[in-house]
């Protein structure tokens, strides 16, 4: 009986391990992460189209859940967005992409942030299917650009956090069903 008990305890704990996982448009990534020792849960999800190319799959990680904007920059501790590659991406076309994010979404950006955007590009390069980039905000700290793991920078200041989590969520999105996506809104 106490065998059983084991192995019962055993395959409950790899079914936990499964379910600890969101799964969108073939996308996996894990329901919580730990960023700047701060347990982060995963927020939503949702999906980058240009014309009818699918780009990326966004994943969006908060202390706590958040359906709105303005909930969302509203939270004082760190975040994840996450970018998971499906199409690849030229270094150019990051360039343009951003800078019409970053001017569509923050009119009258500071000279900070401007600062920022050209150092933010700067870690940009071409993508390719499966790449996995991290844009984490660390209180204090900053903004930390990783491509597949690998630290590529920080930007510090939250003034240029809260502009790139309005180029995700600002009034001019890159999609509207990437935005509800990440406000957990979709499905």
């Amino acid at each position: 009986m106490k065998k059983l008990l084991v192995i019962l305890a055993f395959l409950s704990a790899g079914v936990l391990v499964c379910a600890q996982a969101a799964t969108y448009k073939d996308v996996t990534v894990p329901d919580t992460v730990t960023l700047g020792g701060q347990s982060l849960v995963l927020n939503g999800m949702g999906l980058r189209t240009k014309f009818f190319f699918k780009i990326y799959v966004g994943a969006l990680y908060l202390p706590q859940k958040a359906n709105t904007t303005e909930a969302v920059l509203a939270q004082s501790g760190p975040d994840r967005i996450l970018m998971h590659m499906i199409y690849d991406v030229s270094k150019e076309q990051f360039a343009d992409a951003w800078n019409e994010g970053f001017h569509d979404n923050n009119p009258g950006m500071s000279e900070a942030v401007q600062s920022g955007l050209v150092q933010f590009l700067a870690y940009f390069g071409s993508s390719k299917k499966g790449d996995v980039i991290t844009l984490d905000y660390i209180p204090g700290q900053g903004t930390q650009i990783s491509w597949n793991g690998e630290f590529k920078g920080n930007i510090p200041g939250e003034d240029f956090h809260k502009a790139l989590l309005n180029v995700f969520l600002g009034p001019k999105p890159p999609t509207k069903s990437l935005k509800e996506g990440l406000l957990g809104k979709h499905g």
